[in-house]
């Protein structure tokens, strides 16, 4: 009796190769995720311009955050274009992701007013 030549994949081979393929999967799809962004509605309570910050108090809550804003960020809306258009008491919604520790501002849409 002879033995096949073709070797047979053991099925721990055959584990980390779905595995491999799941964890592929998975980065590409909370890359894909993380850029589409959460947004926050909200009236600017600070802005400084020099160091690309803004804080934000969500509508009807008492929830703060204090967004990175880089150069990367858009602005949109009546009269936004850039961070130093954005005054105190506007109010704003910002699309942004979480990098790290840092809220980073995505885009920035004024409101009509």
């Amino acid at each position: 009796m002879r033995m096949s030549s073709k070797r047979q994949t053991p099925v721990h081979e055959i584990f980390f190769m779905v595995l491999f393929v799941a964890s592929v999967c998975l980065v590409g799809t909370s890359a894909v995720l993380s850029e589409t962004g959460t947004d926050f509605a909200g009236t600017v309570l600070t802005v400084d311009a020099t160091v690309g910050k803004l804080g934000v108090k969500k509508d009807g809550g008492g929830t703060r955050f204090t967004f990175v804003v880089t150069d990367k960020t858009q602005f949109g809306g009546p009269g936004l274009t850039s961070l130093k258009d954005v005054k105190k008491g506007d109010s704003v919604t910002v699309t942004y992701v979480v990098t790290g520790s840092q809220y980073v501002a995505q885009k920035v849409t004024a409101k009509s007013k």
